[in-house]
């Protein structure tokens, strides 16, 4: 599949099962769980978080999906795009396409924005984004916008 225009991050989801309703599409909160599983594999790939519990860390703040069409077992796989948007002093917006391949050609199935907030855990507030995971993602994402 070619990358969406501005993307270059991707994480494939097998559908399972699980994810159906009983309309047999995937449940529209299975979409949520989709973008989470791209979203903490950006992060770990990017090297802005490792999978330890630590006093800094980031929280989701909010989610937006629009749902284009619906997802089948007979997808067999969908792809998570995924890249940062926009770039704050306390947060971030990550921009996401769901896609999936129909009749060989890329079927957008969602859209969404997550806004993501650093968290500093000892103090239970809001904390500026870390120099180093800001150096990270300026360097991986060329057309960041900042906010």
């Amino acid at each position: 599949m070619t990358a969406p225009a501005g993307f270059r991050y991707f994480t494939p989801i097998v559908i399972r099962y699980g994810d159906m309703d009983t309309l047999g599409h995937v449940n529209n909160a299975k979409y949520l769980t989709y973008l989470e599983q791209s979203r903490v594999s950006y992060f770990r790939d990017q090297r802005l978080w490792d999978g330890a519990i630590s006093d800094t860390g980031m929280i989701l703040a909010r989610v937006e999906i629009d749902f284009k069409a619906p997802i089948t077992m007979d997808d067999g796989t969908a792809t998570v795009w995924t890249r940062v948007s926009k770039l704050g002093n306390r947060s971030f917006d990550m921009e996401h396409l769901i896609v999936v391949e129909r009749d060989k050609a890329a079927l957008v199935a969602a859209t969404s924005r997550t806004v993501v907030v650093v968290y500093d855990y000892t103090k239970s507030a809001t904390t500026p984004i870390p120099e180093a995971w800001r150096s990270l993602i300026v360097a991986y994402e060329p057309l960041l916008q900042p906010r």
